[in-house]
């Protein structure tokens, strides 16, 4: 996983585990993930991106989160390599994504100029969809559903390998019902521009609401920018914006595309897609009836491109 610009690495060594930090990749409001070289036993040395706990973070939610990834077994979520202890501080070390996060790649596009080609803006929401659909419905190894809600899906969270494979990452406030895992009162603790109605009022969470999330990602993708706000700052600002969720949407934009953007920013979950599959199904049906299906080599293509016109 890699997020951000790389700074001055400001940690109390370079080495943790069986692992050696070369530098900071970015940082949240409980952990700071780094670049660093996992020296296995026998072989050469891979990257890994090394998730560490800050000093005055709950223990309990980073050992919930690494419990969470140890489950997690799809190809369209980031992947935990190891979880542990150095130095006093929990880690957890996951395998490191060289394209980069979509925040990222949207700036580049911004930064250009350039729009983000429709076809592979409906093609990684597809594939964050397949990863919501796999988590949302995971069980214990008991069977038991475990009621999963990711609750943070934004361009942030989501990662790209060097092959144009796309990821759904971090998992530090995702709620599980069925484990009483993550916070169970509906406490805004996701990015704030990317909460759904229901989350902005305090109310559980469901997977509607990360359907709401990723549907102000689609806007963003297709449209540029974001669906409620402009350049809002002010937290009551921002979440009033959001509850009345008045979604206007350009005439430029495809017809059916515009009605599954509506339909997946509802401002009722009620009249949200049902589940990501069904999301991602009507969204699949437009691409394949529009002609927009671009192949894992062309979103390769772009995103190289991309990172090489921007300097990334």
């Amino acid at each position: 996983m890699e997020v951000g610009a790389t700074k001055t690495v400001e940690i109390p060594s370079r080495r943790y585990g069986r692992f050696v930090v070369r530098s900071r990749l970015g940082e949240g409001g409980m952990a700071e993930v780094f670049l660093a070289d996992a020296i296995p036993a026998r072989g050469d040395t891979f990257p890994v991106a090394l998730k560490l706990a800050r000093k005055d973070a709950p223990p309990e939610a980073f050992a919930d989160e690494a419990d969470l990834m140890g489950l997690l077994d799809h190809p369209n979520l980031v992947r935990m390599l190891e979880s542990g202890h150095a130095f006093g501080r929990p880690f957890i070390a996951m395998e490191f994504l060289v394209g980069g996060d979509l925040r990222r790649l949207i700036e580049a596009h911004e930064t250009l100029k350039r729009s983000i080609p429709v076809g592979t803006a409906v093609h990684v929401c597809i594939e964050v969809l397949r990863a919501l659909a796999y988590f949302h419905q995971l069980r214990t190894r008991s069977g038991r559903p475990l009621e999963l809600v990711h609750g943070d899906v934004n361009p942030s969270n989501i990662f790209f390998s060097g092959e144009g494979d796309v990821k759904l990452g971090d998992f530090g406030v995702a709620t599980a019902r069925g484990a009483d895992i993550g916070p169970q009162d509906g406490s805004t603790a996701g990015k704030l521009h990317y909460l759904s109605p229901e989350q902005t009022r305090g109310e559980p969470l469901t997977p509607a609401s990360d359907l709401f999330a990723l549907g102000i990602v689609l806007h963003e993708l297709v449209v540029g920018t974001h669906p409620f706000l402009r350049d809002e700052t002010n937290e009551e600002v921002v979440m009033a914006a959001i509850r009345a969720a008045k979604l206007s949407l350009p005439e430029s934009v495809d017809r059916p595309l515009a009605q599954i953007i509506r339909k997946a920013l509802a401002p009722d979950p009620a009249s949200r897609y049902r589940a990501a599959g069904e999301f991602a199904g009507a969204l699949f049906a437009w691409a394949l009836d529009a002609g927009q299906c671009p192949t894992r080599q062309q979103v390769q293509s772009w995103l190289l491109k991309t990172l090489s016109y921007a300097g990334l």
